[in-house]
């Protein structure tokens, strides 16, 4: 639906500044904003709408069967245009799916293999400052969230498939928009199922904290190295 949506009506990434607030302001509401955001973006597919820059608000008072939800308390749809709504849609989605995605049956949670590990690890930049041709470890979680969040919550005989099947269709929105698609068809693993879609979700996690810790100790050292540099060249400069 998201890429449909996303055909007909241009999209536009919610500002950074403006973030935080919103999702703070309404957090006791996330699952009910998430299905009003939902029932949104069905209606904008079935309608085929095309102003991108009507407001949410005024885009719902003028659908009688959108009306009858009460959105007055909900600050959002009155400060963003209809070409923000897949992008807030998103950042909803993110965040409820954070405690929900662990709920997945066990089927869903078997381990990786050591190769499993490797194939990952050979295509995933875990250090977020560090320029690669890699794919960022934030991307791929944030695609497995998703693919957890909308699969795996509701389809229950899809174990067994290659999970590339869904990761290389890039009209199910996994990926985020600044990843290019080229680099992701090159490097996305071929021996994961659909079987280790948590586990991989929660390794690629974990080797991010592994990654920043060892980068925190380099760090340590090198300003370590500073004060013994720092020190010596005293010594020296009042021996002269």
């Amino acid at each position: 639906m998201l890429f449909y949506v996303k055909r007909i009506l241009s999209q536009e990434p919610v500002p950074e500044d403006k973030r935080p607030s919103f999702i703070l302001r309404n957090s006791l509401n996330l699952s009910e904003l998430h299905f009003l955001l939902d029932v949104m973006l069905c209606f904008i597919k079935g309608l085929s709408i095309k102003n991108r820059d009507i407001l949410i608000v005024d885009f719902v008072n003028q659908w009688l069967k959108l009306a009858r939800y009460d959105i007055t308390y909900i600050n959002i749809f009155n400060e963003f245009s209809l070409k923000y709504i897949v992008s807030l849609y998103e950042i909803i989605e993110d965040q409820v799916a954070n405690p929900i995605i662990h709920n997945v049956e066990d089927k869903f949670k078997v381990s990786l293999t050591e190769l499993m590990k490797n194939s990952i690890n050979n295509c995933v930049n875990y250090l977020p400052e560090k320029e690669s041709q890699l794919i960022p470890a934030e991307t791929f979680t944030l695609a497995l969230k998703r693919f957890i969040y909308r699969f795996l919550l509701v389809e229950s005989n899809i174990e067994d498939l290659k999970i590339s099947m869904y990761f290389l269709d890039f009209t199910l929105d996994l990926w985020t928009s600044d990843i290019k698609q080229e680099l992701i068809v090159r490097l996305f693993p071929t021996d994961l199922l659909v079987s280790h879609a948590y586990d991989s979700y929660i390794y690629i996690i974990n080797e991010v904290e592994l990654a920043l810790e060892e980068l925190y100790k380099e760090l340590r050292k090198l300003k370590q190295l500073q004060i013994k540099f720092c020190k010596l060249y005293m010594v020296w400069h009042l021996m002269e």
